[in-house]
């Protein structure tokens, strides 16, 4: 779950628990309109309701609502990895092959469009070279 929807969440929960504790400070109103206070009378006396009122607090959740919903974050830059070359591939394959998996290597070869490595396509070496060291004896 990401933080987005967890707040979604909480905020939601707070409205819920803000109402339940307005329904408890009006059964407790209505309580003390009834009750009169003398030392014969038998009973006792309401528990006094919740108080959810934190102004500091809330105070501090609008503001960086405010800060941190108005903006849209402009997406992090991910460093982009350095590209694959046809050496790096080979290498690996190279050692998958002299390991006795060349069947594997000539599927992974060919689950990559070509039907040998130098006719795969340069932007499929990323995805080859991770199949390759995905394997044992990598």
């Amino acid at each position: 779950m990401n933080i987005t929807k967890a707040n979604r969440y909480i905020t939601a929960l707070n409205r819920i628990a803000e109402g339940a504790t307005m329904l408890a400070q009006a059964i407790e109103e209505s309580a003390w309109e009834n009750f009169e206070d003398h030392a014969g009378m038998p009973g006792t006396r309401p528990i006094a309701a919740a108080q959810l009122a934190q102004p500091a607090l809330e105070d501090a959740a609008e503001e960086y609502d405010t800060t941190h919903q108005q903006t849209s974050p402009e997406p992090a830059k991910a460093e982009e990895p350095e590209p694959v070359t046809l050496e790096q591939v080979r290498a690996v394959l190279a050692r998958l092959s002299q390991a006795g998996h060349t069947t594997k290597v000539r599927e992974l070869i060919q689950a990559a469009g070509a039907g040998k490595l130098s006719e795969v396509d340069p932007a499929k070496y990323g995805w080859l070279l991770e199949r390759a060291e995905a394997m044992p004896d990598a």
